[in-house]
């Protein structure tokens, strides 16, 4: 099977840098591959991407409204539908669509971007898991687009937006506010490299063939369609055959210049139980563990990021596992670096990243069929110029001091290493991050495991540099 390389986009850094990516093109609830396109518009595709802040387990925003406006000053142009609710710290260095429309030939200069709610979980300067509804302060923010996004009806489009999350909660006793914090980018798709254009949606199948795939994203619950052709990759024994309606699965794509959504890996994240029917699951992050007698792990707690199946959507979800669960590693985690073999229940550990599929038990708690890992964005500095060269590059990250990382594990740096399968993103390529000095701020996307002797590393999928928010415009602000 061929090396995928991956993208990375907006991710997070020790401030926890959130991005959200707008992209208009694909199909977004239809089982079409492609959206046809009005006369004298270009498709367009609206995503999400983030990177969390250190401490930050969980961030659930409500978007209401983005729109965008062009220079002549005409009427602002909405690419919404409808309100759509995103969990910004599960998307790290990746983007997740949100929408898929048609945007009307112009020349836009500045994007509108407004939040109706916004729910953090996140570890409080005590230690404790604390979830909060954040104070909205200034829920419309808009910022400029530099340089300006020129739409000529000739081939898809895409528009970025990228939450710092740093910067848009802040945390001062028991309160919460929110302030969006964004970073803006438009450009032709076909202008773009093929990193800037891949996507990344999870959760149930809402049908399959062999020509084409609908995914309902388990985190914004919107669908959007995936073109299968003779690139799409599976895991060794899958094929779409062998997919079901109803599983769980990640489908790691690119938008493509005609306003499709190509599916370049498809990996499988559920299993049917012995019914046949799909499991219940979510993914998020460990936050304790939990040991019988022999000092065995039997179980675990998690906060969830997504849910998949109707009764799970607490803040926190009790894991119990069994002599019958079984434990994986997704095909880009293999690529990556990591063993088929390196994730068993002894290498479950508090700030841990997994997807976790079962049956529901009462309310917030999953009997464990399957666990696999999941990748996790982690931000920090570089403690050096990293050593090596490419494609294999080793050095270590300093986390924030108030990183989960940090106070579940005591870790004040994280080893991470480099692979053919990591990318590169927002301004990086592995010549320029080799040049990168102590000091530089990025973010990581990758998957975090402990060996027997307790040394934790990061195998590396996604590398950014962290950009700081654009300043918003004159004006800015208001109600919903």
């Amino acid at each position: 099977m061929p090396i995928m390389k991956r993208s990375q986009k907006h991710l997070l850094n020790a401030l926890g840098m959130v991005g959200l990516c707008v992209l208009l093109g694909c199909s977004s609830s239809s089982s079409s591959p492609a959206v046809s396109t009005m006369a004298g518009a270009a498709p367009m595709v609206v995503t999400v991407s983030d990177a969390p802040l250190g401490n930050i387990l969980s961030a659930k925003v409500t978007i209401s409204a983005v729109a965008v406006s062009t220079a002549s000053g005409g009427s602002a142009v909405s690419l919404l539908t409808q309100p759509v609710t995103v969990e910004l710290s599960s998307l790290g260095a990746v983007q997740e669509p949100i929408e898929i429309t048609n945007l009307v030939s112009g020349t836009y200069n500045s994007a509108t971007v407004t939040v109706s709610s916004a729910q953090v979980t996140y570890i409080n300067s005590g230690g404790q898991v604390t979830t909060a509804t954040a104070t909205l302060s200034q829920p419309t923010v808009t910022v400029a687009l530099s340089p300006a996004l020129n739409v000529s009806g000739q081939g898809e489009v895409q528009l970025q937006l990228a939450f710092n999350l740093a910067q848009s909660f802040s945390v001062s006793g028991s309160t919460v506010t929110f302030t969006p914090a964004i970073n803006t980018v438009g450009a032709q798709v076909s202008a773009e490299n093929s990193g800037d254009r891949e996507v990344e949606v999870g959760g149930p199948v809402i049908s399959v063939s062999s020509s084409s795939i609908t995914v309902q994203s388990g985190d914004s619950g919107k669908q959007f369609t995936f073109t299968i052709n003779g690139s799409t990759q599976f895991p060794n024994g899958v094929t779409a055959g062998s997919i079901q309606t109803g599983s769980i699965v990640q489908v790691h794509g690119q938008t493509q210049t005609d306003g499709s959504l190509l599916a370049l890996m498809i990996t499988p994240e559920s299993v049917e139980n012995s019914s046949g029917q799909q499991e219940d699951g979510a993914k998020g992050i460990i936050v304790s563990v939990t040991k019988n007698s022999s000092g065995t792990i039997a179980g675990f707690t998690m906060v969830p990021r997504e849910c998949f199946g109707s009764t799970l959507s607490s803040a926190s979800l009790n894991v119990a596992l069994s002599s019958s669960t079984t434990y994986g590693v997704p095909e880009d985690a293999q690529q990556a670096g990591v063993a088929s073999t390196a994730f068993t229940a002894a290498e479950i550990f508090p700030g841990q990243s997994v997807v976790v599929t079962g049956a529901a038990g009462s309310s917030g708690t999953l009997n464990a069929q399957q666990v696999m890992l999941a990748a996790e964005s982690i931000p920090g500095t570089l403690v050096a110029t990293p050593q090596g060269s490419s494609p294999d590059f080793t050095f270590a990250l300093t986390l924030a001091s108030s990183s989960y990382l940090t106070t579940y594990d005591g870790l004040a740096s994280l080893q991470i290493s480099t692979s053919q399968a990591t990318d590169y993103g927002n301004g990086l390529s592995a010549s320029s991050f080799a040049a990168l000095a102590a000091g530089a701020s990025v973010e990581i996307h990758g998957y975090l495991l402990q060996d027997s002797s307790g040394n934790f590393a990061l195998y590396a999928s996604e590398i950014s540099q962290v950009e700081a928010p654009e300043t918003p415009e004159g004006g800015s602000g208001g109600g919903n």
